[in-house]
């Protein structure tokens, strides 16, 4: 028999638990403050809510999720959580957490879990709300968080991850970075019920794993939360990191994508937050030079991965003069399928093959950062939906590459 997701003196808590609607997880909230603010959040959010709040054993005080009264509409469960730190899991650290949500749902019954990590000091009421009623009130499985964000920020999710996950699986969902989201009792069950005897590897990208299973998806705007800009050294690592996570994901659920055609706006829950419009000066041309610097020093890469049309469009782009930067968006949807498939052909090393998109990954960033300039978010938005729109017209490309792939040898 295989051991529980929990050591014998937390498991002896869990079955203590009483029945409750809800599991909310707050793995970053690790101080009585943070607790006592998620606690009045749940309770400002819904009063007849019954919930066990799961968080970090570093703390383990009990009154600060019961309150003074002594209610027991919520328990607190101190654990020691997996360091998930934002979608898409590693999946050694989806299955402890899956594993554990499961084990406490069990106990209690629970109809809705929820995970919130972007906040430490403490959960919102509208947070809660936006989260666990779409899940308990309208039977969706799948709550992914839509954040307010300047318009230069989150640019990997804006360029690559939205766009192309929308026109793979025709779901416009934007919060697949995220680290707040609602789960179904169904969507937790089954994360690894059917992955039995899966190995140490890859991530999990929920909303791949909602659309494989036929799940219902919806997303719900969630409290402010303003990643940093993408720059210097990290944007490499961090471009690597998450593209060769989707790009081993698009391989997996290839048989299911190849099937969609277009995409369907899903059901948005909750009140948008104030999008941030302070001005914030960004250097296209440092990026610019990168992608020039690339464009010569990557050759060997790129001939192995773009076609020559590709290649001969961009070094056209070399010589454009800074205020008449642009890549297409069709050549960047083009260049992102490509990347994709020389991931899965392996045909040079995945990590070399991965940091050498940063040029072009930073040459997209200098095009949209020249082309909005000084426009509004609601402008930038706009572009962005034209980009998708690109990603989507270009699908059938994806396609007839990825199915036959010798029609173009580099």
């Amino acid at each position: 028999m295989s051991p529980g997701p929990f050591p014998s003196e937390t498991q002896a808590q869990v079955d203590r638990l009483e029945a409750a609607d809800v599991v909310v997880v707050v793995p970053r909230c690790g101080t009585v403050e943070g607790l006592r603010a998620t606690a009045e959040a749940i309770r400002a959010a819904a009063p007849d809510l019954r919930a066990v709040v799961v968080h970090p054993n570093t703390v383990d005080d009990a009154d600060a999720v019961r309150g003074s009264t002594g209610t027991t509409t919520l328990q607190a469960l101190p654990c020691r959580l997996p360091a998930v730190s934002g979608l898409p899991l590693p999946t050694e650290d989806a299955r402890i957490l899956f594993d554990q949500l499961a084990a406490v749902g069990r106990q209690v019954g629970a109809k809705s879990y929820v995970f919130a990590g972007a906040v430490p000091e403490g959960m919102s009421s509208a947070t809660i709300q936006a989260l666990v009623h779409p899940v308990i009130d309208a039977q969706f499985d799948l709550v992914l968080p839509s954040y307010a964000r300047h318009k230069f920020d989150g640019l990997i999710n804006r360029s690559v991850v939205y766009p192309l996950t929308r026109a793979l699986f025709g779901k416009r969902v934007t919060g697949q970075l995220g680290i707040d989201f609602g789960l179904s009792t169904r969507m937790v069950s089954g994360v690894f019920d059917r992955r039995n005897g899966r190995g140490p590897g890859g991530s999990i990208w929920l909303l791949t794993e909602a659309v494989e299973r036929n799940l219902q998806v919806c997303e719900a705007h969630v409290s402010a939360f303003l990643p940093p800009f993408e720059t210097g050294g990290d944007v490499s690592a961090a471009l690597a990191r998450v593209l060769g996570s989707l790009f081993e994901d698009m391989e997996r659920h290839a048989p299911t994508w190849q099937r969609v055609r277009g995409s369907q706006p899903v059901r948005i829950f909750g009140e948008p937050g104030a999008a941030a419009d302070e001005s914030r000066a960004v250097d296209a041309s440092t990026m610019v030079e990168s992608f020039q610097l690339g464009f010569r020093n990557l050759q060997e890469i790129w001939n192995r991965v773009l076609p020559p049309a590709t290649l001969v469009e961009l070094g056209r782009l070399t010589r454009a003069p800074l205020d008449r930067f642009r890549l297409p968006d069709a050549l960047w949807a083009r260049i992102v399928f490509d990347f994709a498939l020389g991931h899965r052909l392996r045909s040079i090393s995945r990590d070399h093959l991965l940091r050498a998109m940063t040029p072009l990954y930073l040459a997209w960033v200098a095009s949209f950062v020249i082309e909005v300039g000084e426009d509004d978010h609601a402008a930038a938005q706009n572009r962005l939906e034209r980009l998708c729109l690109s990603y989507e017209t270009e699908k059938p490309y994806l396609i007839a590459r990825w199915r036959w792939p010798d029609r173009f040898n580099p």
